[in-house]
């Protein structure tokens, strides 16, 4: 009788032990998924998102450095092709007139090509907010590519008076020659390496499966490179005509702005 009391004891003992330990285990495990996105070192967690900016198509992961830096990397890719479009040209000592008999119109259509690829670094500066500021850098290049003729106003080519060579237009002080009633021409917006900074809402690593991000920034790409037929444009002062405003329009081409909504996925 003794034995069979102490063998009852011992499976009491036991059994209460094991449910100890299993809910202690239960426990752990509970707080481990509870744990908050911002614990944890580099690749603890690892969250991909796709979106949309003003550099394209977006597509990046990121992960946690520390508790207030995230680490963001990917790639930006982007192609549009334009209308077809008519632009004036400023004659003001009448070298085109001359030429044609007429101040011509250029008829062109345009295309944007853009591939990046970015690593980022976002600064949280409150624990448990969403607010970060964002530094980093852009790797690739924006090219802008222009192809069209020389037109009399009503889509007709434009045609050389007799005796007068083939005309050159400025554009924003770099000449461009005409070839044959052709003007093509590519500007390759700034550097391959272009810092970036800016500020935004929403985790990159979050909290939950899914989340949203919003930023906004600015990219300094520096000044851009003007080529035709494969060969960069120099700088002149000898041309007349030019494209009516191109000079108000590439002072700002050093300054890209962007505008950034991701979809975040959180892997683990």
């Amino acid at each position: 009788m003794k034995t069979i009391k102490y063998l009852t004891l011992l499976m009491l003992f036991s059994s209460n032990l094991f449910a100890n330990t299993t809910y202690t285990l239960e426990d752990q495990d509970k707080g481990r998924y509870s744990t908050s996105h911002y614990d944890g070192g580099f690749m603890s967690h690892l969250n991909v998102s796709a979106g949309v900016s003003t550099l394209g198509f977006t597509f990046e992961a990121a992960t946690p450095i520390t508790e207030s830096l995230k680490l963001r990397a990917g790639f930006d890719i982007f192609n549009f092709n334009t209308k077809q479009y008519d632009f004036d040209i400023d004659d003001n000592e009448g070298s085109l007139h001359d030429a044609f008999g007429f101040t011509p119109t250029y008829k062109a259509k345009g295309s944007l090509n853009a591939f990046h690829g970015h690593a980022l670094v976002d600064y949280y500066p409150f624990k448990k907010g969403i607010l970060h500021f964002t530094a980093g850098v852009y790797l690739g290049s924006n090219k802008i590519k222009a192809k069209g003729i020389l037109t009399d106003g009503d889509g007709n080519p434009a045609e050389l008076r007799p005796g007068y060579e083939w005309p050159t237009i400025d554009f924003d002080g770099k000449q461009l020659n005409i070839d044959n009633g052709r003007i093509d021409a590519e500007l390759e917006l700034g550097q391959t390496i272009k810092p970036y900074f800016g500020i935004g809402l929403g985790r990159a690593v979050s909290k939950r499966r899914l989340g949203v991000k919003f930023e906004l920034g600015v990219l300094y790409q520096g000044d851009y490179t003007l080529r035709q037929n494969g060969q960069k444009v120099v700088s002149t002062s000898d041309v007349e005509a030019s494209i009516q405003d191109a000079d108000q329009v590439t002072k700002w081409l050093k300054w890209w702005p962007m505008v950034n909504l991701q979809i975040n996925y959180r892997i683990f």
